[in-house]
């Protein structure tokens, strides 16, 4: 069992993952890092705060070209995916 998974990713922009304690289908933490090439247009940040269905509790924060997410004992998120994508080109 791994104590943490990570990967980045570009994509009209750059996205860091990381994951602690990542396990079959869940992670302890599943953090998200985004900054895009294209600014939003929304005049204050969002946030918000999702309990239940996918994850115990998580929030996240999106203001312009910044987006922050963090997932608590929720579904982890496929890093392999990101991977399988970055490696064909």
């Amino acid at each position: 069992m791994k104590v943490f998974d990570y990967e980045i990713y570009e994509d009209y922009g750059k996205e860091w993952f990381l994951q602690i304690l990542p396990h079959h289908k869940y992670a302890l933490l599943d953090f998200t890092l985004q900054w895009d090439d294209y600014s939003g247009d929304e005049w204050f940040p969002r946030i918000d705060i999702h309990i239940g269905d996918s994850t115990v509790f998580g929030f996240s924060i999106r203001y312009r070209r910044f987006y922050f997410s963090c997932d608590i004992i929720g579904v982890k998120r496929n890093l392999n995916w990101y991977r399988r994508e970055h490696n064909d080109h």
